[in-house]
C-alpha cells in the first residue's frame, strides 16, 4: 500500500532504493533524453510554422499594389456616384485623392480615400497620359495611366485604361 504522495512506499519489495538499488534510477525526478528530444522537435516544428506564416517582402508589395488598385476603383465609383471628378496624385512619398469642387481641387474626405504613404523600401513610378494628372470623371472615364511599384527587384504594375478599368499585374 502506498504511503507517500507519489505512491512510493518506503518499505516492501517494490521500494525505491537510492543510488542504483534493485530498481535503478527510475524513481529519480527528471527527464529522459528521449523526452527532451521530443520537446525539441515540437519546438522546431512550431518555429517553422511561425517563419512560414511571416509575410515576405514580395507579399507586402503585392498587398500595396492591390490596396492602390482597390482605392482607384473606389475613386472611380465615387466619381460616378457623386457626379464629380476625382483626381489621384502619386509621387515618391505616397498617394492621395482630391475632388474638383468650387473651381478647385479639395482633398477627399471619405475614409477609404485617405492619403497613404508608401512603406519603407517601396518605390513608385507613374506614367500618366496627357498633362500628368490621373483623373476619374463623373462618367467613370479616366486618364490612362501605368503605375509601377518596386521593391527589391519585384514589381507590381497597376494599369488604368481610358474607360476607368483598373488592373493589377504582380511580377
Amino acid at each position: 500500500m502506498p504511503i507517500s504522495a507519489t505512491g512510493n512506499s518506503a518499505v516492501g519489495p517494490h521500494a525505491v532504493q537510492p543510488f542504483g538499488g534493485a530498481r535503478g534510477r527510475r524513481g529519480e525526478p527528471g527527464f529522459t533524453l528521449v523526452e527532451l528530444m521530443i520537446v525539441m522537435v515540437i519546438i522546431g516544428l512550431m518555429a517553422s510554422a511561425v517563419v512560414l506564416t511571416l509575410p515576405s517582402d514580395s507579399s507586402r508589395l503585392r498587398d500595396e499594389g492591390e490596396a492602390l488598385a482597390a482605392r482607384l476603383v473606389a475613386a472611380r465609383d465615387l466619381s460616378i456616384i457623386g457626379g464629380r471628378d476625382i483626381g489621384v496624385a502619386i509621387d515618391a512619398a505616397g498617394y492621395g485623392f482630391s475632388a474638383r469642387a468650387r473651381g478647385g481641387w479639395q482633398p477627399v474626405v471619405e475614409k477609404e480615400l485617405a492619403p497613404h504613404a508608401w512603406p519603407a523600401g517601396i518605390t513608385a513610378n507613374a506614367a500618366i497620359e496627357g498633362d500628368g494628372a490621373l483623373v476619374f470623371d463623373s462618367t467613370g472615364a479616366a486618364t490612362p495611366a501605368q503605375i509601377e511599384l518596386r521593391q527589391d527587384g519585384a514589381a507590381a504594375l497597376i494599369s488604368v485604361d481610358g474607360a476607368g478599368g483598373v488592373r493589377i499585374d504582380a511580377r
